[in-house]
């Protein structure tokens, strides 16, 4: 019973959080025109953070973070993580009613090449990985702030899509540093309380990178198509926390022939949106480009 009502409120999640994404992307889309990366990110908050039909997502965003939460009590992290995926679906429903253009065969089953390589990664088989290797963690953590730096300096330079995948790519590194410093602080938070985390560099840590991935979730929103930033998260975020776990917690690496099927399934599901006939009616229209159409 716990199971299903766990699977059940996880898709609930899901619908939530693809819907928050879509709403938020409605709001940038009247924020000032970027061009992805760390262009702009500063205009773009101030805008958004006084625009309602944002702060609509954002509440909606936080709606989703506790559902899942109650998902995650009554069900176990691997079922209900095999589910989140699924939101890069929803995000194809809500993109396309938003554009008035129905989902091509060829975007499902692009989504759904995605989802399935991701459900693969996170339903195989984690041995090991319950403690942090402290030093490992800050080699992980170094390496990840190198990535999204390069990400953001150069996700300006391509065109609006690319500028959102790769942007998208960014948060998702962040949201994964984020999963691992979570771990940790709740970890110290059950042996010493909450106080405990005040002299616990990892809870300061955690503040910083949860924050910039907000901040990066809705630079990409605003730079490009909703479908290829939920697809670039979708993916980033759990392979990335999987190499975490091997790398930091000692968890075991995927099997051959996951890693393989996996692998061949994102690809597939990638090629497809990229190449998607579907993209142009996606891409946010910014207040100065809609002006030129006026006639």
């Amino acid at each position: 019973m716990h199971h299903a009502a766990a699977v059940g409120l996880a898709i609930g999640a899901c619908v939530l959080f693809s819907l928050s994404a879509a709403v938020q992307q409605r709001a940038s889309a009247l924020a000032p025109g970027r061009s992805g990366g760390i262009y702009g990110i500063e205009q773009l908050m101030l805008a958004l953070v006084r625009n309602p039909l944002w702060v609509t997502g954002a509440v909606i965003n936080a709606v989703g973070f506790g559902v899942q939460a109650v998902a995650l009590h009554l069900g176990s992290i691997s079922v209900v993580q095999s589910v989140m995926p699924t939101q890069l679906l929803f995000a194809l429903v809500f993109a396309s009613i938003a554009a008035r253009h129905l989902p091509t065969a060829a975007d499902w089953v692009s989504g759904a090449a995605i989802c399935g390589g991701v459900i693969l990664l996170v339903t195989d088989d984690h041995r090991g990985g319950t403690y942090a290797d402290v030093g490992r963690v800050a080699l992980f953590a170094a390496c990840a702030a190198v990535v999204i730096c390069v990400l953001l300096l150069v996700a300006h330079r391509f065109p609006p899509p690319i500028a959102a995948a790769t942007t998208a790519v960014a948060a998702g590194c962040s949201f994964a540093t984020t999963s691992v410093l979570l771990k940790i602080t709740a970890d110290r938070a059950a042996a010493d309380g909450f106080l405990g985390l005040l002299t616990l560099p990892a809870f300061y840590g955690l503040l910083c990178t949860c924050g910039l991935g907000i901040v990066l979730t809705q630079a990409a929103l605003a730079a490009g198509p909703l479908p290829w930033a939920m697809a670039a998260m979708t993916i980033t975020n759990p392979t990335v926390s999987y190499v975490a776990a091997v790398v930091a917690f000692g968890a075991s690496a995927p099997t051959p022939w996951v890693a393989v099927s996996a692998g061949a399934l994102l690809v597939t599901g990638i090629v497809g949106l990229a190449r998607s006939r579907s993209v142009v009616r996606w891409t946010p229209v910014q207040p100065e480009r809609a002006e030129i159409r006026v006639p």
